[in-house]
């Protein structure tokens, strides 16, 4: 609303959804096997498209704690396959095929930083920086707008630092822009072009397949003229 109408100060409530998320089966499944001690929140782009109402297949987990050892616990009830992504920064993957014959591929990571505030904050835009808690699904949590900005169609860097943090980002944030139909915010844009030398020192690698889904995407020729 204050995106809308900026001379206008409202007062925030919370309002809960009108429509409730269509929380899928597999959820319900991992929630089943966790105690209602642990906590454990989906994080990043599977929020976002549940919102947008779009199929998820891919999962980011964030929880605090020892993420290998319950992932690890997570695949052996869903009799799913495991392996570590980064024992050092405690990540590991989950994959499991369900009753459809549908592979769903799970990432369980301990917090970035010392809570989840600070985990969502320190990701790249406000879109990816949603949570929902695994044991009340319907609640959002999202510290930073980014449901906001979903509506209003605009991609909004988290912090001023999301860019030098990662170069990549500048890539893939008109990735995403073209993807989703988004408008980049001006602030966002100018972040943007203070981090492309930081490019230089990404992997070709990562860079390679970042442009390669602009190429793949919608509107190439669009995005091709942003960068």
């Amino acid at each position: 609303a204050k995106a809308a109408r900026h001379k206008e100060n409202p007062e925030i409530k919370f309002v809960p959804m009108s429509i409730p998320l269509a929380i899928p089966p597999i959820l319900e499944r991992i929630r089943a096997t966790l105690p209602p001690d642990i906590p454990v929140y989906l994080v990043g782009g599977a929020v976002r498209d549940f919102l947008l109402g779009y199929p998820v297949h891919d999962y980011d987990f964030a929880l605090p704690g020892d993420a290998l050892e319950i992932s690890r616990e997570i695949a052996n009830r869903l009799d799913a396959a495991y392996y570590p992504l980064d024992v050092e920064r405690k990540t590991a993957r989950v994959i499991y095929t369900d009753e459809q014959g549908i592979r769903n591929v799970l990432d369980f990571a301990a917090y970035r930083g010392s809570d989840l505030d600070s985990d969502l904050h320190d990701r790249d835009f406000t879109i990816n920086a949603m949570a929902l808690d695994i044991h009340s699904p319907q609640e959002l949590l999202d510290p930073l707008g980014g449901a906001a900005d979903l509506q209003t169609k605009q991609l909004r860097a988290c912090t001023p630092r999301s860019f030098t943090d990662d170069p990549v980002r500048v890539l893939r944030a008109i990735r995403m822009a073209a993807k989703l139909g988004l408008h980049i915010q001006s602030k966002t844009q100018a972040w943007m072009r203070a981090a492309v030398p930081g490019l230089a020192k990404i992997s070709p690698e990562r860079q390679r397949d970042e442009l390669s889904q602009i190429l793949g995407g919608k509107q190439p020729h669009t995005s091709i003229r942003a960068l």
